[in-house]
């Protein structure tokens, strides 16, 4: 009888431990219980006891003080009832299994997806510095432009302002865990850590904010700056290189906090870009990061600008319905960057259901080798199929109830771009397919029955599909360009080249939708992006401190070099470059300047009030659609008409919310002179200058191109150009 007690005791036992461990999976994210059970299937004692970043979110009457002393843990910064915590990776599952703690979560960092743009979109007429224009209102002053990304060369000519110090006024490097926080700290320190492989930071903070610098381009003069040129810069290196940093998305969140904390301290309103990311997923592992964002944005003067990605409008998402026996689509490999051509995707299953993966042609007509898995066996498979290793990582379940599974080759398994993989998805029910956009793509398969499933679009990156933030893709302007090779190429020919990449991101032309800009709907059907920015062969700074590898991988983008800005660095020494750049990582910083600009109009911005002036001052680029959509959003951005949005000039009547192409308007002391060739049809004596207050009363009227501005006491004040000729009329803003 006691033997039987004894057994019925540890029956219940187990019962309950198993129930202690489900619920412990549950509330512990995927990527982060990925890092443990690797520490712990290969003994690795260092990285066990290794201290990541880790969000976690405790009960209402936590202690959290004792929890704190029981597991280790310290807090890096409190937003809202989500901590950013250290924790050593051995304490997590322990931690998790307590019933005072909601989640833990680290998922992984995103990775990365201006002689021209400014004018592109309609920033050039806001500034203030450019010698043969008029000082224009706004530059940014007084805005912190935070920029988070990797391969941040703090000491570029693009980052000093008029007497030669730092604009970049904080910066921090999250891998070293060194932070700077005044001008001259930054400007010793030189570069983040990992400024010898990565370049991406240093271009992007260029384009939002860079200083106006100078090139004489062989002997051919060219100015290049950024978009909120009079703004402070805040850096914070992550690196985005996919290797095991121990860096997470609580990373992340710690440097959005800390950019948002400093510009509180300063008093300034902040706008943040982020120009990389992840795939989405049918299940959301990123609760705590999301929760996090959307706490930090609720205070006036906040915003977060984000890249929609580079995956195009090809086809993400499948769908077999319940009606059919068995359905699916083809399967292609993306072959990304330097990582490789290689698999992943999701399957949204229930129990009852069979995947089954067949290696095939392009054509599908072969099979090269197949493997059938019931959904009951999935979380335990690695197969192998015709050589390649499948593996199958559970994500979780669904809102709804689905079980999800994440299939990938793993990044040592290649495959050939000619190949594909034909997936069948049978039994009762619906289910649902989702292509990583950075590893694999969908297709349909007209040769088999009900697998032309696929569907265009879904293929924005995370954070992009958050309402909290502005997502911005890309727009081609410019598809040629001549590049510092092509002048090389030349030499001795007289006929330079330009490098064209109108094959690889032209859709309808100039001035559209770039092929790789990422398109929405959202996975779970919500619009997106918010609205696009140049981001097509956009010039900006390039970091001088990458190593001769690095540098030759980025050298066919090389545009010119600064030959008056020689920098010496220990045995090494050399010009300062600019260089092209393509994707919504160039298009997105764009915006966040853009957004720096309206911040100094209005430092009570919110999100919802940007996205409201977005709506309303956007140009549609194409008339055949309707707006928003999931393609542009609400357009291309134009920062001068959101200017007059934000200060109500669009309402005044007599004033045009938009600035003349072809004048250019020059201050002289307290002299407006509006400067522009006439068209024969056009008799001088039309034109007509108007000076308006910025609520919109009449002050000033001149016939002509001068006007006398000497009775004006300082302020700022909207100008209206009227010439019987488009493309001469329009606005600009002054400020005295």
């Amino acid at each position: 009888m006691k033997k039987q007690i004894s057994i019925l005791v540890l029956m219940l036992l187990a019962v309950v431990a198993s129930a202690q461990s489900l619920t412990t999976v549950a509330k512990v994210s995927p990527y982060l219980s990925g890092l443990v059970r690797q520490a712990q299937s290969h003994h690795r004692a260092a990285a066990a006891e290794a201290r990541l970043m880790v969000l976690t979110k405790l009960v209402a009457d936590a202690d959290e003080a004792q929890l704190a002393q029981k597991y280790g843990f310290t807090v890096e910064s409190r937003i809202g009832r989500v901590l950013v915590i250290s924790i050593d990776l051995s304490q997590v599952e322990a931690m998790a299994a307590d019933s005072q703690v909601e989640r833990l979560e680290a998922e992984r960092l995103g990775r990365p997806m201006l002689d021209l743009l400014p004018a592109q979109i309609g920033a050039d007429k806001a500034w203030s510095g450019a010698a043969s224009q008029l000082p224009q209102a706004f530059t940014g002053s007084g805005v912190v432009v935070g920029i988070v990304d990797s391969g941040f060369d703090f000491i570029h000519p693009s980052f000093r302002n008029a007497e030669g110090n730092s604009r970049v006024t904080w910066a921090k490097d999250y891998m070293s865990s060194r932070e700077w926080t005044t001008p001259d700290a930054v400007k010793a320190a030189m570069h983040s850590s990992d400024a010898a492989t990565m370049s991406h930071g240093t271009h992007v903070a260029g384009i939002a904010a860079g200083s106006r610098v100078e090139s004489s381009d062989w002997d051919n003069p060219t100015i290049y700056q950024g978009v909120a040129s009079g703004a402070d810069i805040a850096e914070a290196a992550i690196s985005s290189e996919i290797t095991d940093n121990g860096l997470s998305s609580a990373t992340l969140i710690q440097a959005f906090s800390d950019i948002f904390a400093y510009a509180g301290d300063q008093k300034k309103p902040c706008v943040i870009n982020y120009s990389a990311g992840e795939g989405m997923s049918f299940v959301n592992n990123r609760k705590l990061e999301a929760e996090a964002i959307h706490t930090l944005l609720e205070k006036p003067g906040r915003a977060i600008v984000v890249a929609s990605g580079n995956a195009g409008s090809t086809s993400r998402l499948a769908h077999k319905s319940a009606e059919m026996t068995t359905g699916g689509c083809g399967i292609c490999f993306n072959d990304f960057e330097q990582y490789g051509t290689y698999l992943g995707f999701e399957v949204k299953v229930k129990a009852g259901q069979t995947l089954t993966l067949r290696y095939t042609n392009s054509l599908y007509t072969a099979n090269k080798g197949e493997a059938s898995i019931d959904v009951e066996n999935l979380a335990t498979t690695t197969s192998l199929v015709a050589g390649k290793t499948i593996s199958v990582t559970s994500k979780g379940v669904s809102d709804d109830g689905y079980q999800v599974y994440y299939l990938s080759g793993g990044m040592l398994t290649t495959f050939p771009t000619t190949d594909r993989f034909l997936l069948t998805i049978s039994g009762p029910g619906d289910a649902w397919v989702y292509a990583d956009p950075y590893c694999a793509q969908l297709e349909n398969v007209p040769t088999v029955e009900n697998h032309s499933l696929a569907k265009e679009g879904y293929s924005m990156a995370w954070p992009a599909m958050l309402d909290d933030v502005i997502t911005v893709g890309n727009i081609g302007h410019r598809f040629k360009i001549v590049t510092a090779a092509n002048k090389y190429a030349s030499q001795g020919s007289g006929k330079v080249e330009p490098t064209d990449i109108s094959d690889m991101e032209s859709t309808k032309g100039e001035g559209y939708l770039a092929k790789s800009s990422s398109v929405g709907p959202t996975i779970d059907g919500r619009m997106k992006p918010d609205v696009c920015a140049p981001g097509v062969n956009i010039v900006s700074a390039q970091n001088f401190f990458i190593n001769d590898e690095t540098y030759y991988d980025l050298a066919a983008w090389d545009i010119t070099m600064l030959d008056t800005e020689y920098e010496t660095w220990g045995a090494y020494g050399g010009y300062f470059h600019m260089m092209a750049q393509t994707g919504t990582s160039m298009s997105s910083p764009a915006v966040a300047g853009t957004v720096a600009l309206w911040m100094q109009a209005d430092p009570t911005l919110t999100t919802a009030k940007i996205k409201e002036i977005i709506a309303a001052s956007s140009r549609r680029p194409d008339a055949d659609l309707q707006y928003p959509n999931n393609q542009y959003g609400y357009g291309e951005i134009d920062a001068y008409r959101g200017l007059c949005y934000i200060l109500g000039i669009d309402k005044i009547e007599g004033i045009t919310a938009a600035q003349p192409q072809k004048t250019t308007f020059r201050l002289n002391g307290r002299t407006l002179t509006a400067l522009y060739v006439a068209t024969e049809s056009q008799l001088t004596g039309q034109a007509e200058l108007r000076v308006y207050t910025t609520d919109g009363r009449l002050l000033l009227t001149e016939r002509g191109t001068t006007i006398d501005l000497s009775s004006l006491p300082r302020g700022v004040y909207a100008v209206q150009l009227n010439t019987g000729d488009k493309a001469t009329t329009g606005s600009t803003l002054i400020r005295l």
